[in-house]
């Protein structure tokens, strides 16, 4: 008997930092299988859509989407993605493949986007606003978008509306 309590006292300690780690980091995932747990599980996807180089978008990832609290908040009510709008990667998405396919060079009018970011984001008179989020629910449908950036308190405003 007093090894079980000597045993259960000494592993207590453990159970109790082990509960408290905090993540660091979104645990960014694939659309494809943002898609498919979203869909599994009933939990909306937040896809995040930036663009290199893009002064807010870099302000973005560092200042709000690193703190504890906003990686705490995504991690346990979103399946998160993050996609760059620019990007020319193919991207299959609702049974439908999504490419990259206007340049500057082919439209001076382009802004040179992602199909996927264009249509997933309301765009206004043609042009992406960066970055941009998306909230899609289980069965493929946006249930809510937020362009720019959005400082801390704002993000967590709009999350715990749309979770």
């Amino acid at each position: 008997m007093r090894k079980i309590v000597f045993l259960l006292l000494s592993l207590a300690p453990y159970f109790i930092t082990a509960q408290s780690i905090q993540k660091k980091s979104i645990d960014w995932i694939s659309i494809s299988d943002a898609e498919r747990f979203s869909e599994k599980y009933n939990k909306n996807m937040l896809i995040f859509f930036y663009r290199e180089n893009c002064d807010y978008c870099i302000r973005m990832k560092k200042e709000v989407l690193n703190d504890p609290q906003i990686i705490k908040l995504i991690n346990q009510n979103f399946f998160p993605v993050m996609i760059n709008g620019k990007g020319k990667k193919p991207i299959i998405y609702n049974a439908k493949k999504y490419i990259n396919d206007v340049s500057i060079e082919e439209d001076p009018n382009s802004t040179w986007r992602h199909n996927l970011a264009f249509d997933l984001i309301a765009s206004s008179k043609g042009t992406l606003t960066w970055p941009s989020i998306a909230i899609i629910d289980g069965d493929n449908k946006k249930v809510g978008q937020l362009t720019g950036f959005s400082p801390k308190l704002r993000l967590i405003r709009y999350l715990n509306r749309v979770k």
